[in-house]
């Protein structure tokens, strides 16, 4: 099996400039670059502990939760306000006159 070289070359340099053109459209100007960029996003992560994402993460699981049950009540408030302004009626219960 013989290898053609000089094709697999050229191949491999056509796929550089793919790479970079592609690169290029996410604002990358180079493979270099991208390295570079990736030991900053690594550096950057390493400042941040496993243990602190996950209590941010609970934190902000938390939060969801208690604005989805405030959505509800205020949901709640509202369609008793619409039955009220539609005829609906006071929701007090009335007591009978002697």
């Amino acid at each position: 099996m013989q290898i053609d070289i000089r094709r697999e070359a050229e191949e491999l340099v056509r796929y550089y400039g793919e790479l970079v053109r592609r690169f290029g459209q996410n604002g990358v100007r180079d493979i270099p670059e991208l390295l570079s960029l990736h030991e900053q996003l690594s550096r950057a992560l390493e400042a941040v502990s496993r243990q602190e994402l996950g209590w941010v993460t609970d934190q902000a699981q938390r939060l969801i939760g208690e604005l989805v049950r405030m959505d509800a009540t205020l949901d709640a408030l509202r369609r008793l306000k619409m039955s009220f302004e539609s005829g609906g009626g006071d929701p007090r219960p009335t007591r009978s006159m002697r």
